[in-house]
């Protein structure tokens, strides 16, 4: 049997979503530290900080509720006064974010602070929150974007951290249902133990294309079911990029090439190794089957069994 929107909403909502006083709660303790590491900024002008921005899924609105004893994932990004002749220099960049952060909380002591392995930046930890401090450079032209270290430290890549969520604020303002199929992809590729694989940006970008492409989808389980045959009959080896980004997409032998809509040189899949490509392909194509399969089902049990394959034994769609 099909799942209606409402059904499938209401795992959203009260599964998978952050309810709005939960994010509300959270939300106050971000404001709080951006003016906590602000007030440092005015107050120390050698600290060479201009401002400090929100980014991540969180500011997008497309983050998924942690499981139980896991923090909250926060993404500021510190842009840094330097010249940008000393974008790469991965060691001063990190060096600035934690007199930042020890000019915020003097009780704490460099070492409190740690290189993050998500994104190029900072580490720390505050109540219930886990934040990442990303260093950039801004540059004078284009404006509002920035030179961004790459993982691993081989170089930095020009980017626009403002453009980036003005595309997804876009897609949401054109799709109601787009962050809710952004959550159900995030949640299928965590229960697939995909995370290493596949990056949230990534799955965002992937669902843009298929909206590109198609439209909106006129269900919620529709707009799940043609990202996961996209990504099957693809199999991810079809570039994908979008209008308005800057510069050319270049030659690349990458397996996966998925560019930043604010970019077209920045391969945003560019770590997926073909090894990475296949596990995903073949996890989509599980899920695929085994979604179809449980449209077909008459029985309501045995329907939701097949969805509980793919999304994980949490998966219900009504009380009890």
């Amino acid at each position: 049997m099909q799942l209606t929107d409402q059904q499938l909403n209401f795992y959203v909502d009260n599964v998978i979503a952050f309810k709005s006083e939960d994010k509300k709660e959270y939300q106050d303790q971000v404001d709080h530290l951006k003016a906590t590491l602000t007030n440092a900024i005015h107050k120390n002008s050698a600290l060479k900080v201009s401002k400090i921005n929100q980014a991540g899924s969180w500011r997008k609105g497309t983050a998924l509720k942690p499981r139980d004893g896991v923090g909250i994932d926060i993404d500021l990004v510190v842009y840094l006064d330097i010249s940008e002749a000393e974008r790469s220099d991965i060691e001063t960049l990190h060096e600035m974010v934690v007199k930042l952060l020890c000019a915020a909380y003097p009780t704490k002591q460099p070492s409190d602070f740690r290189p993050s392995r998500k994104a190029v930046g900072i580490e720390f930890r505050t109540s219930g929150l886990k934040v990442d401090l990303v260093p950039v450079v801004p540059v004078k032209e284009p404006a509002e974007y920035v030179w961004q270290p790459e993982v691993g430290g081989t170089g930095s890549f020009l980017s626009s951290p403002l453009g980036q969520l003005e595309f997804i604020q876009a897609l949401k303002a054109g799709d109601t249902r787009y962050a809710s199929v952004v959550r159900l992809l995030k949640r299928w590729r965590n229960f697939a133990e995909l995370s290493d694989e596949l990056s949230s940006f990534t799955i965002e970008l992937i669902i843009a294309h298929v909206v590109e492409k198609q439209g909106p989808p006129p269900r919620l389980e529709e707009g799940l079911l043609r990202v996961l045959a996209y990504i099957a009959q693809s199999q991810l080896k079809l570039p994908i990029s979008f209008r308005g980004a800057i510069r050319s997409v270049p030659s690349t032998s990458s397996p996966v090439r998925i560019f930043d809509p604010t970019n077209n040189e920045n391969n945003v899949a560019g770590r997926m190794s073909e090894e990475d490509r296949k596990a995903v392909v073949g996890r989509a194509v599980e899920a695929l089957e085994a979604l179809n399969y449980a449209q077909n089902i008459a029985r309501k049990g045995d329907t939701l069994e097949q969805w509980k394959g793919v999304l994980g034994p949490s998966f219900k769609v009504e009380e009890g």
